[in-house]
């Protein structure tokens, strides 16, 4: 009696192989940009989480102070003019380190000195650059280096990182950037609303009228003072960590050109990455001071009222400046 014979398959034929290995390249190629738009909306959620903490910890400032917050205190390195006066010394601070203790950084707060200097620049770069008047008859409450306020300011501190900038975070020691010496800082992705004019005059928030933004050098902005209504102005906004011209600001203390983010500053709007004749590259912003994100398309606003807007990058300058100004009586939206 003969046995039946069997057939036995022993590998895959090439063309099984190719169709195999055309469809494991196709289900790749779907699920690789939908893994990364999982972690961008993941990203954008965190930054927004952020940025409505810090918002909540300028209301608990508010509420135990009766004012808001300023965007730093006592910069040296602010022209002298009429209408522009110095400090009495120079501090070099940057306001948010008032929010730490709402931050859940309260020992971290308490380890500065708040009467001593927080960075050590006193002047641009040099005496001819500013001309009609220079803030150089102020003296520094101290050396930023050596007084334990400069160390500080290296304090890696996530909740002022936007996770989806992967720039650099660290402020490399400078004469003109860093707090000090040889000191390094830690960079910030939020920063007040400010006037881009900040670096240019001192004590100018003062005299800005009904252009003036919530923030400034030496602020001491009233939630009632926010005639336009909290809901619909900016309080704090977004920046990169690279830019082309100048820095992005630290958290700690106040350099040159450290002074906020301007919605509607230079004319620019939002995630502007050109400056000049530099390669365009998105990522870094064209300047300092210039608002931000890595999120596609716009960046993301922290509103008077603490609620949290993502901003389109096609917002009009117009519109961007309205709702940065806190009594200009109007009433702008960007959605």
């Amino acid at each position: 009696m003969r046995r039946p014979l069997h057939r036995f398959r022993s590998a895959f034929t090439l063309i099984e192989l190719l169709v195999v290995i055309a469809i494991i390249a196709i289900l790749v190629a779907l699920l690789v940009p939908a893994v990364q738009k999982v972690r961008a909306a993941a990203a954008r959620t965190q930054c927004a989480n952020n940025l409505k903490q810090i918002a909540m910890a300028i209301h608990s400032y508010e509420g135990a102070n009766k004012k808001l917050p300023p965007a730093g205190r006592g910069y040296g390195w602010c022209r002298v003019l009429p209408g522009y006066p110095s400090d009495s010394v120079i501090m070099n601070s940057n306001g948010l380190t008032l929010l730490l203790p709402f931050l859940e950084q309260g020992p971290l707060y308490a380890k500065f000195h708040t009467g001593k200097a927080y960075g050590n620049l006193v002047t641009p770069f040099n005496t001819s650059y500013w001309p009609d008047g220079q803030n150089t008859t102020s003296p520094r409450a101290g050396d930023a280096s050596t007084n334990g306020n400069g160390a500080l300011a290296s304090t890696p501190l996530a909740m002022f990182r936007c996770p989806s900038d992967p720039g650099d975070p660290v402020m490399p020691a400078s004469t003109t950037y860093g707090p000090g010496g040889s000191l390094t800082g830690w960079k910030t992705n939020y920063d007040f609303i400010v006037r881009e004019w900040e670096y240019a005059f001192c004590n100018c928030w003062k005299s800005d009228g009904s252009r003036r933004y919530m923030f400034g050098q030496n602020s001491d902005c009233k939630i009632s003072q926010v005639t336009d209504g909290m809901s619909n102005t900016f309080m704090v906004g977004e920046t990169t960590y690279e830019v082309y011209n100048g820095r992005c600001p630290t958290w700690s203390y106040r350099s040159w050109v450290m002074v906020g983010v301007d919605p509607a500053g230079w004319n620019t709007g939002i995630n502007d990455w050109t400056y000049g004749t530099s390669t365009p590259n998105i990522g870094r912003l064209g300047s300092w001071g210039y608002p931000g994100s890595l999120h596609a398309s716009g960046c993301q606003f922290a509103m008077g009222d603490g609620s949290v807007r993502f901003v389109s990058e096609n917002t009009p300058k117009t519109t961007l400046e309205q709702m940065s100004t806190i009594a200009g009586n109007e009433v702008a939206n960007t959605n």
